[in-house]
C-alpha cells in the first residue's frame, strides 16, 4: 500500500489531507517504537471508526505489525477477550488532541496523549518460529450462530483481496466514501476503508452510525458511495426520497427484501449487493451495470463458488419434498426448495490463513477443495448468486426447505415490525418448532396475535411461525447482528 496516493480520512471531527497521510504514519510508527511496540509482538488494537484509530491501525500496518483487531464497545460485557498471545493492547482515544493537526510541519503529540498502552494479564510467549509473529491481522468470528474463532489473514493477502473488491466497485480518486460500519469489521475494513484508500478516494469514518449522525454526515460530505447493513438502510430509506450525490450504496450482511430493495434504488441510484465473510473477506460484489434484484456477484476474479449438497444434514434432505399445498406466500420461501441449492464452497485466493487458539495454536483452515461457508445459496447461469441464509439457519417443515431469514424478511415487511429473529424450537411430526421474536418500529404497538395473522396471509402454511414474541427490542452484537444465542436463553428449557 502506497499511502502518498491516498484520499483524505475524515471522522467528521479531524482531517488529514492525503498528501499528509504518509508522514503522519511514519511518525506514529516511530513513536509506536519508541513506546515498546517491537515486530514480532502481536498487539491487540481497540478500534473504533476514528481517525485516531484508523491512523494507528495503518502505521501497525505499514510497519509489518501483526494486529489483533477488536472493536471499541461502550458496555464492558461486550468487550472481547483478547487472547493470550498478545504483547500490548493498544486503545486510541476518540478524538487526537489539539496539536495534532494535518499539516506536515504540526508534529503530532506525545503518544501518551491520545493512545493508552497497557500489558494484558495472564499473556503468553509464542514460539519462535510462529507465524503470528508475521505481518498478520486477525479478526473475531461475530458468535452469533455458534462459538467464536480468531481468524487470520496475512497483511498481504489483506490487501489483494481489498484492490480486487476496489476494481469490481468502480472505486476511483473522484469517490467520497462514507464508512459507518465497524472499521474493526471485515465488512468495514476489507470492503469499504481498505478498497477506498487503494482507489484514492476521500473516506469519512462515521462512528456509532445511527439516524442523525448519517444524516449529519451525508449533508457535510456528500458521498458517492455507502456501505450500509440492511437494518441501517431501512432506517434511512423511510424518511426521505433520492438523495443527488451518490451513485450507488453497498449492501452485505443479509439480502434485502424486495420492498426494501426498491426503496433503496429510489434514494441511491444503484444497489451494490457484496457478499463475504470474516474468513473469507469479499468473495463477489454487484459489477457496474445491472444485477437482478436480491443477487450477488459474480464472484472477484480468481474466486470459485460452486454448490454442493449439505451432506448429512438430515433437515435439508429431500428438497424436492412432497408440498402441503399451501399458497406459495409473497417471498422465495417455496422457490428455495429446489434442487440446485446447497451449501456454497469458496476457493478463494485472498482468503483466510486459518483459526487460532487463544494461544496461537493452529486450529484448522480451508481445504484442498475450498472453504465450506455455511451458507446456502444457488449459482446462476450469469455468474450471479442468490445467498439464502446459514445452513444452520434452515429446516425442513412439511417436507419443504424453510429458510428462517426468508421468514424474518417477512415479519421485517410489517409496516410495525422493526426486527426479527426465527429460531428452531422443539421437534413435531411437521418438522421442528418455528419460534419468533419480533421488536415494533418507534412509535407503533405490536400484539402478537395480529402479527400471526398476518404471517398466515403472507408465507405458506409450513413456514408460519408456532409462536411468536413481542420485545421492546432485540439483543445485537457489537456487530450489529442479531444476538441469537441470547435469544435462545430466553426459550423455555426442554
Amino acid at each position: 500500500m502506497n499511502p502518498r496516493s491516498w484520499g483524505a480520512i475524515s471522522d467528521g471531527i479531524r482531517h488529514i489531507a492525503g498528501r499528509d497521510v504518509a508522514s503522519q504514519l511514519v511518525r506514529i510508527g516511530a513513536q509506536l517504537v519508541a513506546a515498546g511496540v517491537v515486530p514480532g509482538q502481536p498487539v491487540a488494537l481497540v478500534a473504533s471508526n476514528t481517525l485516531s484509530s484508523a491512523l494507528t491501525l495503518l502505521a501497525l500496518m505499514q510497519q509489518g505489525q501483526t494486529v489483533v483487531l477488536v472493536p471499541a464497545v461502550d458496555r464492558a460485557e461486550h468487550a472481547l477477550p483478547l487472547p493470550r498471545f498478545v504483547s500490548l493492547r493498544l486503545a486510541p482515544r476518540a478524538t487526537l488532541p489539539p496539536g495534532s493537526g494535518t499539516a506536515a510541519d504540526d508534529p503530532l503529540p506525545p503518544l501518551a496523549d491520545w493512545l493508552e498502552l497497557s500489558v494484558p494479564e495472564g499473556r503468553t510467549e509464542l514460539a519462535a518460529d510462529s507465524p503470528l509473529r508475521q505481518g498478520q491481522l486477525l479478526l473475531r468470528t461475530s458468535g452469533s450462530l455458534g462459538a467464536p474463532k480468531w481468524v487470520r489473514h496475512s497483511l498481504a493477502s489483506l490487501v489483494q483481496n481489498a484492490d480486487l473488491a476496489r476494481a469490481r466497485l468502480a472505486m476511483s480518486d473522484a469517490d467520497r466514501v462514507l464508512v459507518p460500519v465497524p472499521l474493526a469489521h471485515m465488512y468495514g475494513l476489507g470492503a469499504a476503508f481498505l478498497p477506498a484508500l487503494l482507489a484514492g478516494a476521500c473516506v469519512e469514518l462515521l462512528p456509532g452510525a445511527n439516524l442523525l449522525r448519517y444524516l449529519d454526515a451525508e449533508r457535510r460530505f456528500q458521498p458517492t458511495l455507502g456501505f450500509l447493513t440492511p437494518s441501517l438502510c431501512a432506517t434511512l430509506v423511510r424518511p426521505r426520497a433520492s438523495t443527488a450525490s451518490y451513485r450507488a450504496v453497498v449492501i452485505a450482511g443479509d439480502r434485502l427484501s424486495p420492498e426494501l430493495q426498491t426503496q433503496a434504488e429510489a434514494c441511491y441510484g444503484q444497489v451494490k449487493n457484496l457478499y463475504g465473510s470474516t474468513e473469507m473477506g469479499v468473495i463477489c460484489a454487484t459489477p457496474p451495470g445491472e444485477t437482478p434484484a436480491g443477487r450477488v456477484g459474480p464472484p472477484l476474479p480468481g474466486v470459485t463458488l460452486r454448490v454442493q449438497p449439505a451432506a448429512g444434514d438430515q433437515r435439508l434432505a429431500d428438497p424436492d419434498g412432497p408440498s402441503d399445498g399451501a399458497d406459495p406466500g409473497s417471498l422465495d420461501i417455496a422457490a428455495a426448495s429446489s434442487a440446485d441449492v446447497g451449501e456454497l464452497h469458496c476457493l478463494h485466493p485472498c482468503g483466510f490463513v486459518g483459526y487460532v487458539d487463544d494461544d496461537g495454536q493452529p486450529l484448522g483452515g480451508p481445504g484442498a477443495d475450498g472453504y465450506a461457508t455455511r451458507d446456502l445459496g444457488r449459482l446462476h447461469p450469469d455468474g450471479s448468486v442468490d445467498v439464502l441464509g446459514r445452513l444452520d439457519h434452515a429446516t425442513k417443515r412439511d417436507g419443504r426447505l424453510v429458510m428462517l431469514a426468508e421468514v424474518e424478511r417477512a415479519l421485517c415487511a410489517l409496516p410495525a415490525v422493526e426486527r426479527a429473529a426465527v429460531l428452531l424450537g422443539p421437534p413435531t411430526l411437521r418438522g421442528p418448532t418455528l419460534l419468533a421474536f419480533v421488536s415494533p418500529r418507534p412509535g407503533a404497538e405490536l400484539e402478537a396475535s395480529s402479527v400471526l395473522r398476518q404471517c398466515q396471509a403472507r408465507l405458506p402454511s409450513f413456514a408460519v411461525p408456532d409462536d411468536l414474541r413481542v420485545l421492546s427490542a432485540l439483543p445485537l452484537l457489537p456487530s450489529g447482528k442479531l444476538d441469537r444465542q441470547a435469544l435462545q436463553r430466553l426459550l423455555p428449557a426442554p
